[in-house]
Formats: C-alpha cells, structure tokens, sequence
C-alpha cells in the first residue's frame, strides 16, 4: 500500500476515535483488522501497535491519548512508511 493510502486510512480510524462519545469501539476495530489484513511486513511500529491497540486505547485513556499522539506524529511525517 502507497503512503498516503495508508495514511488516509489511519487517519479515517483516528476520526472515529476523536468524534464525539460514545465512541464506536466496534466500528474502529473492523477498520483497523481490515487495514492490518492489507498491510505486509514490515510496519512502523506505531502503526502495527494502533492497529492492534483498540482494545487497550478503549479501556485505558491515558494510554490513547499518548497513542493517538505518536500516530498523529507518523500521519504528519512526510516520507516513507518504512
């Protein structure tokens, strides 16, 4: 997958996180296994974690914030995805 395909996608699930509650935890998660279904090795680590993190990020906010804020990070890093 191309870069900014990529980050669209991502960016896609962090704005369902970051809409007004209640979340759609559910929603997320189907985004996020059917990205990471696409996806080959290797990965950016903060991408494979947020990919895999919904769970953690629904149940532990401080946790998602400082996630949400490392793929912020990544969305806004010009270049390579690897």
């Amino acid at each position: 997958m191309e870069t900014d395909g990529l980050k669209s996608r991502l960016g896609q699930i962090l704005a369902e996180e970051e809409r007004d509650p209640p979340i759609d935890w559910f929603l997320v998660e189907q985004l996020s296994s059917e990205l990471l279904g696409e996806l080959s090795s290797p990965l950016p680590l903060i991408v494979d974690e947020y990919l895999r993190g919904s769970e953690r990020r629904r149940q532990d906010e401080v946790f998602a914030h400082a996630q949400r804020g490392q793929l912020l990070l990544f969305l806004r890093t010009p270049g390579r995805t690897t």
